[in-house]
């Protein structure tokens, strides 16, 4: 897009920086990208498998490790060496195809232990952790997440996703996204020994540099459900041709039922449950839920240059 303008008595021009150059990658000089502007990144590039949204590095500092969620194959990286002139990289699985059994699927969620020996994964769709040596590349072993403790919920369909591991490699700390909940894993029994309630679709975890607060960044706006009438075996015949509520409605909060459907409500979009930070000490050796921490700005607030009817989402503090 290149946009003229004029004015007496000088005249200019508005266009990509890339000018009338083709998109092109030199990884020594200056990359093109699709919209016109060029890169010219610092440092160095070590090119891994695509779409690496995890990443960690060991604590000797010796490794890098990423996740990546494809789209061929799902996979780890592991470099060595990342600092010479020669990188080294090691690609579980290699190859571009998925091995059977391996890593059928992972999402952001990696953690090494503090021997520098074994790198966790997590396993996204499939509802578990992977375990590799960090030396060989050997599958050691898998741990399930849908563990439910007589709780009265359902984790079968558990997403996993980001994770972090306490200094003394004891405990692994990871969201499960739909399930909203933290998952504590025991490393040495290798399983799940609680699932922790946190907000809404929970997104990143981390730990206080004291290691006594465990922090979840949940990001999601609303709670979704099957609708209840719904038949799996019969989904064209009983799934709904239209929405069952407006945005904003009561019925969308707390839900409808009537003789043709029974959709639960998504819940009020101002909870504490959404967009917001749950903190959690770590005293008593199990998370306990101390503070849920909204962001950003309260529905209704005056803020100076931003209308009221602007607002969508408040974001206050609250303490529990």
């Amino acid at each position: 897009l290149v946009a003229s303008c004029s004015r007496s008595p000088e005249r200019w021009t508005i266009s990509a920086p890339a000018g009338d150059a083709y998109t092109v990658i030199d990884r020594n000089g200056k990359t093109v990208i699709p919209n016109g502007r060029i890169l010219t990144p610092y440092g160095r590039q070590i090119t891994v498998a695509p779409h690496p949204f995890g990443l960690v590095l060991s604590p000797d500092g010796n490794t890098i490790i990423t996740s990546n969620s494809g789209t061929g194959p799902f996979s780890i990286s592991v470099i060595t060496g990342f600092d010479t002139d020669a990188p080294q990289i090691r690609q579980i699985p290699d190859g571009v195809d998925a091995d059977e059994g391996l890593l059928e699927s992972v999402f952001m969620g990696l953690a090494v232990s503090p021997d520098n020996r074994t790198v966790y994964v997590s396993g996204g769709q499939e509802n578990r952790v992977y375990q590799f040596d960090l030396a060989t590349g050997k599958k050691l072993g898998e741990i399930i997440c849908d563990q439910a403790f007589g709780d009265g919920r359902d984790y079968s369909d558990g997403y996993i996703g980001d994770m972090v591991m306490s200094a003394d490699g004891k405990r692994i700390y990871v969201v499960d996204q739909i399930g909203f909940r933290v998952v504590v894993i025991d490393t040495k029994a290798g399983k799940v020994v609680a699932n922790i309630p946190t907000g809404r679709y929970p997104f990143g975890i981390t730990l206080s540099p004291d290691g006594n607060n465990l922090l979840v960044a949940n990001v999601g706006m609303f709670e979704y459900s099957y609708f209840k009438h719904l038949d799996r075996n019969n989904l064209k015949g009983t799934a709904l041709k239209y929405p069952a509520f407006g945005y904003g409605s009561a019925e969308m909060k707390k839900g409808i039922k009537n003789d043709s459907m029974d959709v639960p409500g998504l819940g009020e979009m101002d909870a504490e449950e959404s967009f917001s930070v749950w903190r959690y000490a770590l005293s008593s050796g199990m998370p306990e839920l101390k503070a849920k921490i909204r962001t950003g700005i309260p529905v209704g607030a005056e803020i100076e240059g931003i209308p009221a009817d602007r607002k969508s989402t408040r974001l206050n503090s609250s303490h529990t």
